[in-house]
């Protein structure tokens, strides 16, 4: 039986000065190659097969072939791996029991929130009702959107729930429309809809992927902040922007994202300073945590990865959006945070590009 294969687990082919030559070989510049640093656990064959992985799996033959021909004496033979992750821990390292109830902080406040039929808006919509916050929301499905509606009004929120692209102005201003004639004001604004491209490299990239990007998040941001304006000022009101890590490290493959959460990060910090006078805090928030969306549009294969590389933090486990992500949400509507604008917040258990120690 073979020391090493494609089938060994990538870290402990690093570790030999052969196996790691021999990977050298095939796959230039493969020991430096930050993303595939935090896949070490996993086998070089699962990493070829992923999706959007960009590995030239036409060179796992002859790989494989020079791994095998390797003789190491004295080495603990090196267990063969199968070609699927090992499953990860469902637990959070808590209960929903352990997180703190909901004490109504938001109680009689207008949240205008976009992008809630699912995933990390979802969540934040239910906690925001759990709060006792009044909830204009709004995404392109309305079947999904309804079913969130449904779950905060169950919550004893009261909630307006409307079909609108983000990405059309004429969309944005009938919904701030409705929110004002329903509810009379708009005390904090939450733009959480975005839009991510598949990952793949920036000449590969076109420009028609920025366009929605940027039409979906940074142009959204700035038509609806403006909407909201003449509602928001002369009171205590908070606007919470979402960002990402990936444009504060400049993650490759993510382009598109990376150029609106870096347009986003900017726009805010200046909107900041503007309106500060007028009472209005603005915020940003990059997040770090496993969704449904996340999940349900990614193979088994692929999302038990995402999944392995959003436990590479020093707290060591996935974050969850409605434990860990709302509740800053929540602290960032509230009066608790009436002394803090122009900050980003990452909520994302300290991933290494972010942290700083």
């Amino acid at each position: 039986m073979s020391k090493y294969s494609i089938k060994s687990k990538l870290g402990d082919l690093m570790k030999s000065p052969k196996a790691r030559a021999v990977l050298e070989k095939h796959l230039p510049g493969i020991s430096k190659d930050p993303q595939l640093k935090r896949g070490f656990k996993m086998t070089l064959k699962f990493i070829a097969n992923m999706p959007g992985s960009g590995f030239p799996k036409e060179k796992l033959p002859d790989i494989d072939a020079d791994l095998q021909a390797i003789i190491e004496d004295d080495e603990e033979l090196l267990s063969v791996q199968e070609d699927v992750e090992e499953p990860i821990p469902s637990t959070l390292g808590y209960t929903i029991k352990e997180i703190p109830e909901a004490t109504k902080r938001l109680e009689g406040k207008v949240v205008v929130l976009t992008g809630a039929s699912a995933g990390l808006g979802k969540q934040m919509s239910i906690r925001l009702a759990q709060e006792g916050a009044k909830l204009a929301i709004c995404a392109r499905s309305v079947d999904k959107l309804k079913i969130t509606a449904d779950l905060c009004e169950a919550e004893g929120a009261e909630v307006l729930a409307e079909k609108c692209d983000v990405s059309k102005y004429d969309d944005l201003k009938k919904f701030v429309d409705k929110t004002v004639k329903k509810f009379g004001t708009i005390d904090v604004l939450v733009n959480n809809a975005n839009y991510e491209a598949d990952r793949q490299l920036f000449l590969n990239q076109d420009v028609e992927e920025l366009d929605k990007a940027l039409h979906t998040g940074v142009y959204a941001h700035w038509h609806l902040m403006k909407l909201s304006y003449p509602y928001m000022k002369g009171k205590s009101s908070s606007i919470i922007n979402f960002t990402s890590g990936t444009y504060q490290v400049g993650l490759d493959l993510y382009a598109s994202y990376a150029a609106d959460k870096g347009a986003i990060r900017a726009l805010s910090m200046v909107v900041a300073r503007e309106w500060g006078a007028d009472g209005i805090r603005v915020n940003t928030i990059s997040p770090v945590a496993i969704t449904d969306t996340i999940v349900d549009k990614l193979s088994p294969e692929y999302s038990a990865w995402v999944k392995g590389m959003m436990k590479d933090n020093a707290m060591q486990r996935v974050g969850d959006p409605y434990s860990d992500i709302a509740p800053v949400l929540v602290f960032l509507a509230s009066e608790e945070s009436r002394w803090i604008t122009g900050q980003n917040i990452n909520v994302d258990g300290g991933q290494r590009e972010t942290i700083h120690i």
